[in-house]
């Protein structure tokens, strides 16, 4: 198990074994991010890629560590390198690896929204973007045919060429709040986004003209599912995800709202089969049946006791939980998700 983590002054990755949650290495960067609405940072989780971490600290620091044994490879300051100012809460994008290169977001002014490095050795690869960066991760996705990256900015949303950063479509979404939540590919070329402070959602249809050229168009926009940072899932033509704290599930084809209920807070929600786990924001884990004709809650845990809003991993038998206080692993059993029953 990889994780980030504040310890005083320093900021760490740190590698735990599974089993019993002892620590089997760490590498240590003598930073410290803390804001008073978050506390203290990091924010994002590392990615991990044959036999190589990859981890985008909250002051942006980017350290490519073994994964066997935690030795530093290469690391870049991306932000201090390219004069780039912090976002106000920090650094929150995971890095996304995508061929040779890894790419992660800019900083708090409309310039340089991505930064590519080639993996290997960090040197820097290519800048784009005009915006300033969310704290959303890009991603690696397919629209109308098309292998792109995927990007969720401060005031808009844009397709990038892998190979040098070029801006292949961009929709304008702008709003003085800030944009956290992941986008959704729906289908082949729709993308689901969702932002909380009333900015709501918006499904888009990216397609490529006969002119080599796309376009992004609304199929839909309402207030139906306003997600401040948590995750949102599809399943057979419905997303289900918190709305401002509460459990709602849409219609993907219409936008329509089929129920809302369950009052979890800002936690993250994770499809597991025909079920919703959901981590709330008190602590507890849930489970919802992600079924569209209603809400129905089939079994709880109290897996933590104190503010969550990190993503739950769930590893075969092992439920793997944290926050900025603690983390813990459950053994839920083989039977456990089948018979919606912890």
């Amino acid at each position: 198990m990889l994780g980030l983590t504040q310890r005083g002054e320093n900021e760490q990755v740190v590698c735990y074994e599974l089993a019993d949650g002892h620590e089997v290495w760490s590498h240590t960067n003598r930073v410290r991010f803390s804001e008073p609405i978050g506390g203290d940072g990091p924010r994002a989780t590392p990615t991990i890629h044959q036999g190589r971490v990859y981890a985008l600290g909250a002051t942006g620091i980017l350290d490519c560590l073994d994964a066997a044994t935690g030795k530093l490879i290469w690391t870049r300051d991306t932000l201090k390198e390219n004069a780039l100012p912090n976002t106000y809460w920090g650094k929150s994008s995971s890095p996304l690896v995508v061929d040779n290169l890894v790419v992660v977001t800019g900083g708090m002014t409309k310039k340089s929204t991505l930064l590519a490095f080639h993996r290997e050795d960090g040197s820097p690869a290519w800048q784009t973007g005009t915006d300033e960066a969310s704290f959303s991760s890009p991603a690696l996705v397919t629209l109308d045919g098309t292998r792109q990256i995927l990007s969720v900015n401060d005031s808009s949303v844009t397709g990038h060429d892998p190979k040098d950063g070029r801006i292949l479509w961009e929709y304008p979404w702008p709003g003085s709040m800030p944009k956290c939540a992941q986008p959704v590919v729906v289908g082949g070329d729709r993308v689901f986004l969702s932002a909380s402070f009333n900015a709501g959602s918006v499904l888009l249809q990216v397609k490529k003209g006969t002119d080599g050229s796309f376009a992004a168009t609304e199929a839909w926009k309402n207030r139906n599912l306003k997600s401040e940072f948590s995750n949102i899932v599809s399943r057979d033509g419905f997303l289900y995800g918190l709305d401002d704290g509460i459990l709602g599930c849409l219609d993907i084809a219409t936008g329509a709202r089929k129920w809302k209920d369950g009052r979890y807070g800002h936690g993250q929600v994770l499809l597991v089969g025909d079920l919703l786990l959901v981590q709330t924001e008190q602590g507890p884990i849930t489970l919802v049946e992600a079924n569209p004709s209603g809400f129905h809650e089939v079994a709880k845990l109290n897996a933590l006791e104190a503010k969550t809003w990190n993503t739950p991993a769930l590893a075969g038998e092992y439920l793997l939980v944290r926050n900025d206080q603690e983390a813990a692993c459950y053994r839920l059993g083989r039977k456990v998700l089948t018979a919606k029953s912890f």
